[in-house]
């Protein structure tokens, strides 16, 4: 397990982020993989330097997805956008799961 430290008021972006590179790293993991997949020296110990050898091309493919003016940056504009793509996506799946979520009723308060 790893820790990545991010302001408080970017929390939510971070994980998004790491959400967004997990899931893009996703298929590089998922193909029938064992741990002999990823142990690149033959050791029987998979590193972390083996996990993210493994997964960098899928990583990279994520992070350029997000720099949309390709210059190797991230900036605050592609955070924006990733930030506005993610609320249509939350936005877009709320649609979607609303006809099969029960109502919520509303909680009574006693005064």
């Amino acid at each position: 397990m790893f820790t990545i430290e991010c302001p408080k008021s970017i929390k939510t972006l971070c994980s998004a982020l790491l959400l967004a590179a997990l899931l893009a790293a996703t298929p590089a993991i998922a193909k029938d993989s064992s741990s002999d997949d990823f142990d690149a020296n033959g050791d029987g110990k998979v590193t972390f330097e083996e996990v993210m050898k493994r997964l960098e091309p899928s990583v990279r493919a994520a992070f350029d997805s997000m720099d949309h003016n390709k210059d190797g940056v991230l900036s605050d504009k592609d955070f924006d956008d990733m930030r506005k793509g993610m609320k249509e996506l939350q936005q877009w799946l709320d649609d979607l799961l609303d006809p099969f979520l029960p109502e919520e009723k509303p909680e009574r308060v006693e005064v």
